[in-house]
Parts: C-alpha cells; structure tokens; sequence
C-alpha cells in the first residue's frame, strides 16, 4: 500500500497532467500550432503532452515559467526569423497552474506590420484565454451545483440510514450486534477506507468496518498518538489530514489521514464504574474519479482526498447514536440489577411460606432454560425463560399458608383459590413495564394444550410458547419433588406421564424437547438451587460439561 503521501503526490500530479492535455488539444485546434505545458510549481514540462519540434524550439526555463505566471493572462513575444511565442496563463481558484507555450509563424511579409501582428495575436490569445477562463468557470459552477446536489443526497440518505438503524436497534439485546449495524450504516455512506470503534476498556472488542490493514492493538496505539495532539476527552472531533501524518506516519505509514471522534468521555469516570467511553475513527478518505471521453466507456478510480468539517458533521449523529446506545444500554444495565433484586426478594417470599416448594422456582426457570434452548431459541429469549421461570408462582405469596401446606387432598373451593395465584401475579407484576413480556408466562402457564387448562381455557397454538414451555418445566418440578400430601414421584414414571399426557395436557413439542435433554435436567434437579441470576440473565448458560446422568432404576 502507498503511503498517505504518495497517494496525495500521484493525484495531483494525474490531476494536473490531464488538464495538460486538455488545454493543449484546445490550443493546438485553436491556433495550429503544437502547445507545450509547463508546471508553475516546478517549472518544467508536465510529461505526456505535446512537446513536438517547433515546442521545443521556444523551451522556457524555470525562471521564466515563474516570471510568465507572475504576470498572468496572455503574452506574445517575437521571437527571431519572424516568429512569435503565444505563452497562455491558466490559473485554478486564483493560482496559476499551468503555462501553455506555443511558437506560431508570423503572417505579415513587413517587419513594420510585425508590432501590428502581435497586438492582434495578442488580442487573438486574450480572447482565447478569456473563453477557456469563462468555461472553466462554468464547469467549477456546474461541479459545484453537483457537490451541492451530492451533498443534499447524502444527507437524505444519512437521515434514513440512521432511522433505519434506530428502527432496528434493540437496546436491551445484542449490544455488539447494535454497535456494528450502527457503524455499518455510516460506513456504506462515506467514502473511507475504514470505520472503527476503539473502546476504552482493553478487554472489549474493536469492531471494524473495512479494511485498515491495522491490529485492533495497532488502532489503540493509534489513538494513543492522536492524544499527544488533543485532549481526547473533548466531544470535538479531530480532523488530521496530510500535514498532520508526521505525528502517526513512521509508525502507521498506510495511514494518510483520519477523523477521531470520542463517544461518551464522562462515563466510567466514577470509581468502580467499567470503563464504557470509545472513540469513533475513519481512516482514509478516497474520491471517486470517472476518466474517459465517454459515460459508458468512461472508468473509475479512486484517489486521496483530504477529510473536510462537512465529513466530520455527517459523521456526527452516527457517532450520536453510538453514545445513545451506549447510555441507554448503561441504563438498562442498571434497571436489570434493581429488576434481579426484585426478582430475588419475591422468590425469597414465596419460599418462605411453603418449605417443601423451596426452590421450586428456580428450577423451574433453569428447567426452562434448556427446552428453550433444545427448541432452538434465542439467548436473549432464554433470558427471558428464565425471569419468568422464577416470577411464574409469584402470586401464590396471596394464597392462604393452611392451603399451600395441607397434606390432605384440597376442596373445590380451596382448589378455586389455588388457581387464582396466576391472575394475583399478573397482577403484582402489571405495572413493571419493563418486564411486561413476561406476564403471558405468568398467566398462561396452567393452560392445557386441549383447553382444559386455567385461567382462559385457551388451547394449542393460542397458548403462548414461552407459558408452554414453563408448563412442562413446572410439572416436572412439582411431580418430582416431594410435597406435604405426597412423596416425590420416581423420575422414570415422571417421564413417563409427561410422555403420555403430550398433545392433550402439555405440547408435544416441548415434551419431545424435553425428552432429548432429560439428562441436562436431571443435573439441574441434582444440583438444586444456587446458580447465579445475573449470570443467567447475561446469557452466561451452562454448558454441558459434568453432567451426571439419570440413573436407571429412579
């Protein structure tokens, strides 16, 4: 790869010497005479264009390249045998570029018509300049109308990349996932090439768009030169292009010019708070060129360009949404630590009323954890299994103790206030928004798959998965553990009624699932209680390593 400098040095002078040609077809068809181009910044021919015999007859040395671009517009000069040096100015944004030197025989017989010949010549190149000056005004006018038109469609299609991205966004999941897309939708809109996120903490990823032909180590020591130049706390970007390389170009020399933004520099601040800042950089700006006469023949490459304040502004509101993201999933964070206390406190309750059910719902939600996964869900789904698992009987902290604890069999009315524990959590849980997701668990996990379950009678399909799945987690649970009015039942005929009442009492499905994963469950039942809620919550699941396996003869 070439360095920043090389690339800027080959456009340019590209840049230049197809203007060259340009100029000297015009001039050349215009006065027909062979035209020769000079460089004013060099002073020497520009390569690749006519320099013919009678061009180089009137060769100009440096000096006077410089002393002709000085004066500026159009100078004829007699030359000996009669013959006059036509030496045309051609300027771009008020600085002149270009010399363009023709020698033309002179077409009066008379040395006293001589002077009158140059003056016509003179006015005859004038006329000429000022034509070429007013079409490149014209065409400046007409790229810029079209920059303008670009840029205005940039930021119509930026304004609907970053609703698109929000559209798509889901805080409280896949944060990683969030931060590529975002970084994905900026990058297919500027022509860079790379994109990067650089977290502040050493420990979480880099994530990349493009390619940098740079280490995720590399990018952090990058970012650790650009702190020698500013503050990188500071919201403000930091645009660097060619005369700023010398600060990274003996260590990075494939980079030859960037933008830096910093993404939430106050948080982590705090002591004992993570480290959640990063910073947002583009590298390599590039432009799109067409060559060739014709559209349809015409190629494109592409060369160096510099970054301008209008990349950094486009670039703002993705780098906005980053911080966004990262705020809100900082938030989150925090509601579902107060949400795991909650969760805690309510189990703890219930536990406390009914010793022979301590537990119960934990494994409940572990249990469901697995069919989950055997069915081929989601982690974030699982996640939520697992709540649920553990919010599913919370509303049995409403029923009567002389009920939860009878060791006879209970009356139809002691078993009609048995049910309502279901419709008493849907209600404590209500008004938690966050967690309303949930509430179908909680509700509908007594439903029967042939409609003869509580609270709604609802059958099959109509039967939400997340209150299938807790059904037979929570049968399983119940059946195997031992409870005021009975023992606990041998695995195997746990299974086997499980088996036998698929399709009418619970979905055939799930029981399938379950059967597959029975050894898993079993584990679950052998360890009891204990697993870590926040690890389960951040889809930190157990693998299925030391398993111990279900004993023939339970």
């Amino acid at each position: 790869m070439v360095s920043g400098s090389q690339a800027n040095h080959r456009g340019s002078h590209s840049a230049l010497a197809d203007r060259a040609r340009a100029l000297a077809v015009v001039l050349r068809e215009e006065f027909g005479v062979p035209v020769a181009c000079y460089d004013v910044s060099t002073g020497r021919l520009v390569p690749g264009v006519d320099t013919a015999e009678q061009a180089r007859s009137a060769e100009l040395s440096p000096e006077t390249v410089a002393r002709l671009a000085g004066e500026g517009g159009a100078r004829v000069t007699l030359l000996p045998d009669r013959r006059f040096r036509l030496a045309l100015i051609v300027a771009e944004g008020g600085r002149p570029i270009l010399v363009a030197v023709g020698v033309l025989d002179g077409l009066t017989p008379e040395d006293r018509d001589t002077e009158q010949e140059e003056k016509r010549l003179e006015k005859w190149l004038r006329a000429v300049g000022d034509r070429l000056r007013l079409t490149d005004q014209l065409q400046a006018r007409r790229r810029l109308e079209e920059e303008q038109a670009a840029q205005i469609t940039q930021v119509w299609e930026g304004l609907l990349a970053v609703d698109h991205v929000v559209r798509r966004l889901r805080i409280h999941k896949e944060p990683e996932k969030n931060r590529q897309r975002i970084l994905e939708a900026a990058f297919d809109l500027l022509s860079v090439q790379a994109l990067a996120w650089v977290p502040q903490d050493s420990q979480a990823a880099v994530h990349v768009c493009g390619e940098t032909g740079l280490a995720p180590s590399d990018l952090r020591q990058l970012v650790g030169l650009l702190a020698r130049k500013q503050d990188l706390t500071s919201a403000k970007p930091l645009l660097c292009n060619q005369d700023d390389a010398a600060l990274w170009s003996a260590r990075f020399p494939q980079v030859h010019n960037l933008i830096l933004f910093t993404a939430c520099p106050q948080l982590g601040r705090a002591s004992g708070d993570p480290p959640q800042a990063g910073w947002v950089l583009a590298l390599n700006k590039w432009e799109q060129r067409r060559r060739g006469a014709e559209e349809n023949g015409a190629s494109v490459c592409s060369a160096a360009a510099p970054f301008r304040r209008t990349d950094a502004a486009f670039l703002t509101p993705f780098v906005a949404l980053l911080e966004m993201h990262t705020r809100t999933s900082r938030r989150y964070q925090d509601l579902k630590d107060l949400l795991v206390g909650l969760t805690r406190s309510l189990t703890s309750a219930l536990d406390a009323k009914d010793a022979y059910t301590f537990g119960h719902s934990e494994r409940v939600a572990r249990i469901a954890v697995e069919l989950g996964r055997e069915l081929g869900l989601q982690e974030e789904d699982l996640s939520d299994i697992y709540l649920t698992g553990l919010l599913h009987d919370v509303g049995k902290i409403g029923v009567r103790d002389d009920i939860l604890s009878k060791p006879d069999p209970l009356t139809v009315e002691e078993l009609e206030h048995l049910k309502q524990h279901v419709m008493i959590g849907y209600r404590i849980l209500a008004d938690l928004k966050p967690i309303r997701n949930l509430l179908p668990g909680v509700l509908y996990h007594h439903e029967r798959v042939d409609g003869k379950g509580y609270p709604d009678g609802l059958a099959g399909e109509d039967i939400p998965l997340l209150a299938r799945i807790l059904a037979v987690a929570d049968a399983y649970d119940a059946m195997s553990t031992r409870r005021a009015y009975r023992d606990a039942i041998p695995y195997r005929r746990v299974e086997e009624i499980l088996t036998e009442g698929a399709g009418t009492q619970w979905d055939q499905r799930v029981v399938e699932a379950f059967m597959r994963c029975r050894q898993k469950i079993f584990a679950i039942r052998q360890r009891g209680i204990g697993e870590s809620l926040r690890q389960a919550l951040d889809g930190a699941l157990r693998t299925e390593e030391s398993l111990p396996r279900v004993p023939e003869n339970v």
